[in-house]
């Protein structure tokens, strides 16, 4: 068996989710690679979708819900031949790559580019090994499973039991728990937090984001604010979403002056968040897209999460995941986040503790996650 020496870890370059996984992968490899002898790169990869990432992009922020008829598409055989075919527009960038790295294993968190590397590998004759991530948790892309593939990274049994409905050899197959930057597990003072952020009495403070490109369902949180009637502190995530980022501005005028809430609806409108551990750790709840990510960031800094709306089809799963582990609640209608925000703000206690062991058994789960690659690719040394 060929030793591995050289490992990249390869994904495109959009500010999703496959990137946050490949540099959360990428950075706890790199952090090893002295001590257990290999050497890890990182490259992003612009993919050459011919409008694919533009369309699931406009979706990503204004249509979430309409992306289950691409997922349901993808259980055709057929169509996720096609796709396979597909990725081959990408062969020439990938080669450079490959060549410039020269790597015995590629990592890779993106499927489009993992299907594109079994092309390089079994038709242009290029000598590595490859592991894919398969990044979503419990409503999986059938695409995300890649025939020929040495090993795919899941994070649990339900992608396990796919697996195998697709073919792919349970020896192939590797689970973890979820792979969340490992500043997330950190244990921060939460009133020295808090008091940075400019909140410096006792009034909860609720977290509003999730999702890097930003969205319009951050609306929907804003107007429900209207019903609230005693001290609370919101700290809006806008992300890329510089359009987001102005309305959330207009609304906190709005507040201020025409319905005098100034003393009691405290806004702090921030755009992209370096220090996401920090600002979680002054908060008491979340609500926001439920993306797996993002899910299991809110998981790792102990706080309960709420689920404002969802990608149709390949985050339906976490919808359930939420119910089903108990990490919180899903108000997804109007009437129901209203109705919900406003009994927070009356008795915020009776919410913060409610799953507060489950979540830390969510959050046991999936810290151990990266040393688990860590301990399987030294294995392979």
């Amino acid at each position: 068996m060929k030793k591995i020496k050289k490992v990249l870890v390869l994904t495109d370059h959009m500010p999703w989710g496959h990137r946050s996984i490949a540099k959360t992968i990428y950075n706890y490899l790199k952090k090893n690679e002295k001590r257990d002898g290999f050497c890890v790169d990182y490259e992003e990869v612009k993919v050459d979708s011919l409008g694919g990432n533009e369309f699931y992009t406009l979706a990503y922020r204004f249509f979430p819900k309409i992306n289950f008829i691409v997922h349901k598409a993808f259980f055709v055989k057929s169509i996720r031949d096609f796709f396979a075919k597909f990725s081959g527009l990408n062969l020439s960038l990938l080669a450079k790559t490959i060549n410039k790295h020269k790597p015995d294993l590629v990592i890779s968190s993106y499927f489009f580019h993992s299907h594109c590397l079994i092309k390089l590998r079994e038709e242009f004759g290029f000598d590595f090994k490859i592991w894919t991530v398969v990044a979503d948790p419990w409503t999986i892309n059938p695409v995300s499973f890649v025939p020929g593939a040495d090993l795919h990274i899941i994070y649990d049994e339900v992608g396990v039991k796919m697996a195998g409905k697709l073919g792919i050899e349970k020896k192939k197959v590797l689970t973890t728990g979820w792979w969340t930057k490992q500043e997330m597990y950190k244990r921060f003072d939460k009133f020295k937090m808090r008091e940075k952020l400019g909140f410096t009495d006792d009034r909860p403070v609720i977290f509003v984001g999730g999702g890097s490109l930003g969205a319009s369902w951050l609306l929907k949180f804003l107007s429900a604010l209207f019903f609230v009637k005693k001290p609370v502190g919101v700290i809006f995530n806008t992300g890329k979403d510089r359009m987001a980022f102005k309305v959330i501005e207009r609304y906190k005028e709005i507040f201020d002056k025409y319905f005098k809430k100034k003393s009691f609806i405290k806004i702090k409108n921030l755009g992209w968040i370096d220090n996401m551990a920090e600002v979680l750790a002054a908060c008491d709840i979340v609500f926001g897209k439920a993306g797996p990510n993002f899910l299991f960031e809110v998981v790792a800094s102990g706080k309960p999460f709420v689920s404002i709306t969802h990608i149709g089809g390949q985050e339906d799963g976490n919808i359930d995941l939420i119910r089903e582990k108990k990490l919180g609640w899903v108000k997804e209608k109007t009437t129901e986040l209203a109705g919900f925000l406003k009994k927070y703000v009356e008795n915020p206690e009776r919410y913060n503790n409610r799953f507060r062991e489950s979540i830390e058994e969510e959050r046991k789960l999936n810290e151990g996650s990266l040393e688990k690659i860590n301990t399987y690719l030294g294995r392979l040394l």
